[in-house]
């Protein structure tokens, strides 16, 4: 609970006094309508109304429903607000982040925290409210067993302190549990990603799908099970203290009470009222408890997953964010002396390209080649300042990109990597004339299949190689200088390959564009101004004949 209530104090700012005032109000007015009730029980008569104890039963009861109503409203606005900050702030964070970074977080850790977790904590709200206003009722009901007895007290106190020391022996062990089971299911998510991306590729190899099956799901899937199982067998022992508490509390009053205070026990039958009453917010503990476990389990992969993030916040990032996009004019893009090397991780050796030292002019097609693996699509986002080069420089005419103009420069691009992603929307496009977009989508062979409403996809049920003639249409129309292609042909059939090669390379030259592509298609190479290839990281001289 503690937990709980830090992070909802941090991210509101503060907690409302009204919501907390209202809470105790509502505890209040609950534990004295209780008491109203069992005062009027003792002098009731048959047929005989007490009018001024029925007025004060029915006004404690509508302000406990005013106040309760009100907190429990108040709390609802607050956590959703706290929820959609929370998720805007850290999706926000992405914005500065160093790219190298973000690929390093698996995705799963996304889903589940900004999607599952959240809900968890938003569900978990009411409950804790009901909890704070049950423990005040609590309060009141254990002063007034005092008021009665002090003997009848400190057997009830002997009880309670007993249930929470039994309490908090399981709380430690149940939120491990749960911390392990939420990494667990990271996992699944990430691993339930890979299965939904490489279905085809599984489904070819059943040998591999069965081990991908038994490793990466059913294995997770268990570690997951057995976490939540003990978990849950755990809390099952807190809720039974919870409703067992009544059973022992009322023994205690019958069968020891009476050995230590023979002269009232006239009053044990108010006492034993007052603890049923007493059961109904202990119950409330009950069902919270489990609530707030799962809460505070999902809070900690929420600030694991903004922990990552946070280490991935680069200066350089904060800085280009910061500044405004401006048209920069140039001739001449060059890397000179152009390193990257990814991280050091575990025992392998880290994959390194240049130094690159490349000019690409202002309005020719260059094509890059090389095997896979050769560090074509590493180059790329070097090139286009998504990599941040770990030492050379890469320069517009003589002026050398930084953080002060990366935006700028990241601008002149439109880029479709291999992975590729084909948003529902046209973002960072005004909408194109009706003419513009009926040619291209008639160029691309997709009239019959799709069009864009509004400035949205109307279907993107679409095979590999029409996505990709999608995403060209959509790379045309966000009209950048440069435009760099990653493979863009390889799932085309011949006609469209050639079409591509022959006729929409050339088109885009003429209106100036700079195309930089990725290729293997060297039946093509004639299309370019200028081949370079890689291998292993680097550039070597490319001497095949271009005519």
């Amino acid at each position: 609970m503690k937990n709980y209530i830090n992070f909802i104090r941090e991210e509101s700012g503060a907690i409302k006094k009204s919501m907390i005032l209202m809470t105790s109000i509502a505890g209040i007015a609950n534990g004295l309508a209780i008491s109203t009730a069992i005062h009027t029980a003792e002098k009731i008569k048959p047929g005989e109304l007490h009018f001024r104890e029925f007025l004060m039963f029915c006004s404690l009861m509508l302000l406990f429903w005013y106040c309760k109503r009100f907190s429990m409203n108040e709390s609802t606005k607050m956590v959703e607000k706290i929820i959609s900050s929370l998720r805007m702030r850290i999706l926000g964070k992405l914005k500065t982040t160093n790219l190298v970074n973000f690929e390093s977080i698996d995705k799963g850790v996304f889903y589940s925290s900004l999607s599952e977790d959240a809900s968890t904590i938003s569900a978990s709200t009411n409950l804790a409210v009901n909890a704070m206003s049950s423990a005040v009722m609590l309060i009141f009901i254990i002063c007034y067993i005092a008021i009665l007895s002090i003997k009848g007290l400190i057997i009830s106190l002997g009880i309670i302190a007993l249930m929470v020391l039994m309490y908090l022996r399981n709380e430690k062990k149940i939120a491990e549990l749960f911390k392990k089971s939420t990494v667990a299911e990271n996992t699944f998510m990430d691993n339930l990603g890979g299965l939904l991306l490489g279905f085809k590729d599984l489904k070819l190899n059943r040998r591999k799908y069965k081990e991908f099956n038994k490793c990466e799901l059913e294995d997770v899937i268990t570690e997951s099970a057995d976490h939540r199982v003990d978990a849950g067998l755990r809390m099952n022992i807190t809720i039974l203290l919870a409703q067992t508490f009544l059973l022992l509390a009322i023994g205690g009053m019958l069968f020891i009470l009476p050995q230590f205070d023979s002269d009232n026990v006239y009053i044990i039958p108010k006492l034993i009222a007052l603890l049923i009453f007493a059961s109904a917010p202990i119950s409330d503990f009950a069902v919270a408890i489990p609530a707030m476990a799962r809460a505070e389990a999902a809070i900690n992969n929420i600030r694991y997953l903004e922990e990552l993030i946070d280490e991935g916040q680069s200066r350089s990032e904060k800085i280009a964010d910061e500044q405004a996009i401006r048209d920069l004019k140039w001739d001449t893009i060059s890397l000179n002396d152009v390193s990257f090397q990814f991280p050091h991780k575990f025992n392998g050796r880290p994959f390194k390209i240049g130094p690159v030292n490349l000019e690409f002019k202002k309005g020719e097609i260059t094509f890059i080649v090389g095997g896979n693996g050769s560090g074509k699509s590493t180059f790329l986002k070097v090139l286009t300042s998504l990599y941040s080069p770990e030492s050379g420089t890469i320069c517009i005419d003589d002026t050398e990109i930084d953080a002060f103009n990366k935006a700028s420069y990241r601008n002149l691009f439109s880029t479709i990597f291999s992975d590729y992603t084909l948003f529902r929307r046209l973002l960072g496009i005004d909408m194109p004339e009706d003419s513009l977009l009926n040619e291209l989508l008639k160029k691309m062979e997709l009239a019959e299949k799709t069009t864009i409403e509004a400035g949205a996809i109307t279907n993107r049920d679409l095979s590999s190689g029409q996505k990709k003639r999608l995403a060209l249409i959509v790379s045309i129309l966000e009209d950048k200088p440069v435009m760099v292609f990653d493979e863009c042909a390889a799932d085309q059939d011949p006609v469209f390959r050639k079409f591509f090669y022959d006729n929409l390379l050339p088109e885009l030259k003429a209106k100036g564009k700079t195309i930089i592509a990725v290729t293997h298609d060297d039946k093509y190479f004639y299309a370019a101004d200028s081949i370079f290839k890689m291998e292993y990281g680097k550039f070597i001289p490319f001497n095949e004949d271009l005519s």
